[in-house]
């Protein structure tokens, strides 16, 4: 049976929910592969730490992250990392090159490419997303904060490994009754979206 290691983040900023985590949180595996959930910190340092720990350990087929797209009116299906860390302070109050006061752009990984594309099934996953009528479209840009961090950083220890493993990225909007000056979509749309993906990720 095919393993599946699904991420989601922690509430971030002034957000006290993120609808990638409690989204994730809300999965239940299908007959045709094992699950495992985990919800990360929104965190420069340790949010890729802790993915690479269960990757080593456990060893998953596929690896899906998601994450919280402010604005966003759809699902976002991600399909591509870029080697960049932009100027955004995590929860932790630091920027990506440790400082707390001082910003500047890095490359995610020193030496590698600029960028990546996703290998899990994209096209598949749209086109089930679009059969059941929930609102996604292909992106092109994960942005440069945490959620393109990870996405690049799984590219790249994926290709370096030599490895066949469907890695992707999908952003969700705020959840519907979370705020009032962003686009949202109810919950149990994005939990439906994200099980359509998982049961699409190799097909």
């Amino acid at each position: 049976m095919k393993k599946i290691l699904i991420t989601g983040f922690e509430p971030f900023g002034e957000d006290t929910r993120n609808p990638s985590g409690e989204a994730v949180e809300r999965l239940i595996a299908s007959d045709g592969y094992e699950l495992r959930k985990l919800i990360l910190p929104v965190t420069w340092k340790t949010a890729f730490p802790k993915i690479r720990e269960v990757w080593d350990e456990w060893q998953p087929d596929g690896l899906l992250m998601v994450g919280l797209a402010a604005g966003a009116k759809t699902i976002r299906i991600e399909r591509v990392g870029i080697n960049l860390c932009g100027m955004t302070k995590d929860n932790d109050g630091l920027y990506a090159n440790g400082s707390a006061d001082t910003p500047t752009e890095a490359p995610v990984v020193e030496g590698a490419p600029d960028g990546y594309f996703t290998t899990y099934n994209e096209r598949a996953i749209a086109s089930a997303l679009a059969a059941a009528e929930i609102p996604a479209k292909y992106s092109y840009s994960a942005g440069a904060y945490i959620c393109n961090y990870l996405l690049f950083s799984s590219l790249d220890k994926c290709k370096k490994e030599h490895s066949d493993m469907k890695i992707g990225f999908i952003h969700l909007p705020y959840a519907e009754g979370q705020r009032e000056d962003f686009p949202t979509l109810p919950l149990e749309t994005m939990v439906s979206a994200l099980k359509i993906a998982l049961d699409h990720l190799w097909e």
